[in-house]
């Protein structure tokens, strides 16, 4: 009878194993799958962190003595809603981008390396004031690329 115990006591830790371990894969797909259906766009909080997100390039950009002589013509108040629905559109928010790729294309070269530097710099210590997640700023970074220097250059 011992033995016959201590036979059923294997046989149920091995199949709780099972299932602890189907029931750990099944969150962590559930996990995942709910990530992969986030875009950048909601996982940074949605369209007002991308409007301050906006407005902080813009104005950190207009004073940077890197950017400010070129960007002195621009208006804070027609530039800020470009910006964020070009930047919504970019990250996966529901958004229509107000620029073309060849339009941010032409916008980026009117930059020198040295702007497209210190728009890259803004855009980092924006992303800063906005979230905490180095993973979403990560994110954010990789999808945008260069791709802010070419909108401030299109703004122009």
């Amino acid at each position: 009878m011992n033995k016959q115990l201590k036979s059923c006591g294997k046989q149920l830790a091995k199949w709780t194993s099972v299932v602890v371990l189907i029931t750990g894969l099944n969150g962590c797909a559930a996990i995942a799958g709910l990530n992969a259906a986030m875009s950048i766009y909601d996982m940074l909080g949605g369209s007002s962190v991308l409007s301050g997100l906006a407005n902080t390039i813009l104005t950190s950009s207009m004073s940077d003595p890197h950017l400010s002589g070129m960007l002195s013509t621009i208006n804070p108040d027609t530039a800020t809603p470009q910006i964020t629905n070009q930047l919504c559109s970019l990250l996966g928010g529901n958004c229509i981008a107000p620029f073309t790729q060849q339009q941010v294309a032409e916008g980026s070269a009117r930059l020198t390396p040295e702007q497209q530097s210190a728009v890259s710099d803004n855009l980092g210590n924006a992303l800063n004031a906005v979230t905490s997640n180095t993973m979403v700023r990560n994110a954010v970074v990789n999808s945008l690329g260069s791709q802010v220097s070419g909108i401030l250059g299109a703004l122009l």
